[in-house]
């Protein structure tokens, strides 16, 4: 199986349901593109997204619309896989930093330190796309998750023996360490 993987910014990925700024918009917008993009030159036969279960996100609208319709699966850790995990308290307890984007701006964006506990969560994700891909006989397969996580399932992915790129030019600044 070969995998596709795109960085992301969580801030953009879902389908707007409020006013939202023109830097917003275009982001989405670019974001849009590329899946499109992606599906027509890859002919993707699958997406999975690390996506917030409360809210259409842009690409599962994209698969649900396309045609033929593409398969879409969430592959975020519930709370309850998180508690049974044993990473709940871990991840909600992340530490962090805050940066001022643009400096003497007065707007602060917040830098999510890495955590031992990442790395359960991502051996989650891998766990998850591929018995999707293989449930709906899909490849390749498009994986939509926050740059932190990327390098490190691709890594993933090639240790089980599957084919794995990963992408990061959505993201022009890391806000992760």
């Amino acid at each position: 199986m070969n995998f596709i993987i795109l960085a992301i910014d969580h801030g953009w990925q879902m389908k707007a349901y409020a006013r939202e700024t023109p830097e917003i918009e275009a982001a989405k917008q670019t974001f849009q593109a590329v899946i499109t993009r992606l599906a027509g030159e890859a002919a993707i036969g699958m997406i999975c997204e690390e996506s917030d279960p409360r809210h259409l996100s842009l690409a599962q609208e994209f698969a649900y619309n396309h045609n033929p319709r593409i398969p879409w699966k969430n592959i975020i850790m519930s709370g309850q896989e998180r508690l049974e995990a044993g990473i709940y308290d871990a991840l909600l307890n992340r530490e962090s930093h805050c940066v001022e984007e643009p400096p003497g701006s007065g707007y602060f964006r917040t830098v999510d330190h890495r955590i031992p506990e990442d790395d359960i969560r991502e051996q989650f994700f891998s766990r998850e796309c591929t018995q999707a891909a293989e449930a709906h006989n899909a490849n390749p397969v498009l994986v939509l998750c926050g740059d932190m996580h990327v390098d490190a399932l691709r890594h993933k992915l090639e240790a089980e023996g599957h084919g794995a790129t990963a992408n990061h030019d959505l993201i022009p600044r890391r806000y992760w360490q």
